[in-house]
């Protein structure tokens, strides 16, 4: 094989950059003629979905072997183009019919770095590539959240580079919550929960190259990642981060030598610590959020929604209205992206992207057991426990229409189907 013909299999370069401008660049900063696909990593996520559709015209360029990721995806391409002609066959309002356009190419668009992830990151070198890159992208967002909540200054703003990228709409900006002068941010990220969730997923894979990365330094490098993110999680007063946190951190723990408990454990008591020094009232906050209960406006909203629903879905309850044609500016915003996904996609689309997480979560477990060294086996319990965090947070907010979370978790299926077909290569051999 030429050189020229696997530099052209190789997405290593494009899905690193694809995944640390979803990072760097502010959720709404967009080329205007495109609005919401605009953004520049929407746009490479396309343009990765079209280099992967090429490669299978040609033999010397298709990545061979069995692949459940791609199984996986196509199973949900299904079930949403059932529900988009279901909801076409319906008649759609205008703005109904224009989100329903978008969320298909969206998905296309996430679904080309899932493509691209799993067969064009050839390596187990390339793997740890794309995920240290994602670690810097996801400091990036930590560092501008950090200063957001310290400075009350939106520093994004200055980010409008290249001058062709216009904001869509206002920045997510500060949102006052918990009393005592406290403000939540969420850095570059289009919203707070999903700014929490993502520095949770950042979290755990920095830890894990904390451990294993090659050298001191990057291990020390790594180490300060870890705890700037974990540092940033509280700033975001978000309940969601929290139980994000802790889901994962217990998850890991029964994968983890006793050494790693010890050092997280003792390292996550000092940053607690400093929290309360530095900003005093912020943990008192959270944990007041955390134990509201029902009595809370948000809880009760997300209890409501499902009443508000029921009618929705009892009318169309297989295929549901169509696939993104649920508008909070025409209905009511659910915050849930099952129920949502439930309305507008039916039982048919639950089961679509349900089959997309357990795929994910399934192939890591798979590489953890046959895995030769302990870095592989647990980058592959990191990549389960990332995914199914993903997927149960995805119970708090309307995950799928947020690009960052979108392509985050199309990111880390993808590269769990990457060591899938390395280990499985092993095995064979």
């Amino acid at each position: 094989m030429t050189p020229s013909v696997i530099e052209f299999r190789d997405a290593t370069a494009w899905v690193s950059f694809t995944i640390f401008a979803m990072y760097l660049l502010p959720a709404r900063l967009i080329f205007p003629p495109l609005t919401t696909l605009g953004r520049p990593g929407v746009v490479a996520g396309l343009l990765l979905f079209v280099w992967w559709a090429l490669t299978r015209f040609h033999p010397s360029l298709v990545t061979r072997g069995q692949q459940p990721m791609r199984w996986a995806l196509a199973f949900y391409f299904v079930t949403i183009a059932t529900s988009y002609i279901a909801g076409q066959a319906r008649g759609l309002d205008p703005l109904e019919a224009n989100q329903a356009d978008r969320t298909v190419l969206m998905a296309f668009a996430a679904g080309g770095m899932l493509l691209a992830a799993c067969d064009g990151v050839l390596t187990r070198e390339r793997i740890d590539t794309v995920l240290r890159w994602f670690c810097y992208g996801s400091v990036v967002m930590a560092l501008f959240a950090l200063a957001q909540f310290a400075l009350r200054q939106d520093f994004t703003v200055y980010l409008k580079l290249p001058p062709v990228l216009q904001f869509q709409r206002d920045l997510v900006g500060f949102d006052d919550r918990g009393g005592g002068g406290l403000v939540r941010v969420a850095g570059t990220a289009g919203h707070y929960i999903e700014f929490s969730v993502l520095m949770v997923v950042a979290l755990v894979v920095a830890i894990h190259y904390a451990r294993f990365a090659a050298t001191r330094r990057d291990r020390q490098i790594f180490a300060g990642i870890a705890i700037i993110v974990a540092g940033v999680i509280p700033i975001s007063l978000s309940r969601t981060g929290v139980l994000a946190l802790g889901a994962a951190i217990l998850l890991l723990i029964l994968v983890w030598p006793l050494r790693t408990t010890f050092n997280v454990l003792v390292v996550g008591v000092f940053l607690t610590a400093i929290i309360q020094v530095g900003k005093p009232g912020l943990l008192g906050a959270l944990r007041s959020l955390l134990f509201a209960g029902s009595s809370d406006p948000s809880v009760q909203g997300r209890l409501e929604d499902y009443e508000y629903v029921a009618p929705f879905i009892k009318e169309r309850f297989w295929f549901g209205r169509g696939v993104g044609t649920w508008l909070p500016e025409l209905y009511q915003l659910l915050d849930n992206q099952w129920l949502g996904t439930m309305v507008t996609t039916g039982i048919v689309g639950v089961v679509g992207l349900g089959v997309l997480y357990l795929t994910g979560i399934f192939v890591a477990a798979r590489v953890r057991r046959f895995a030769k060294t302990d870095s592989d086996r647990d980058l592959a319990a990191v990549l389960a426990v990332a995914i199914g965090v993903m997927a149960v947070t995805a119970f708090t907010f309307d995950a799928l229409y947020f690009s960052t979370y979108l392509f985050t978790m199309h990111l880390l299926l993808g590269l769990a189907g990457a060591m899938w077909r390395l280990t499985r290569a092993q095995r064979l051999n």
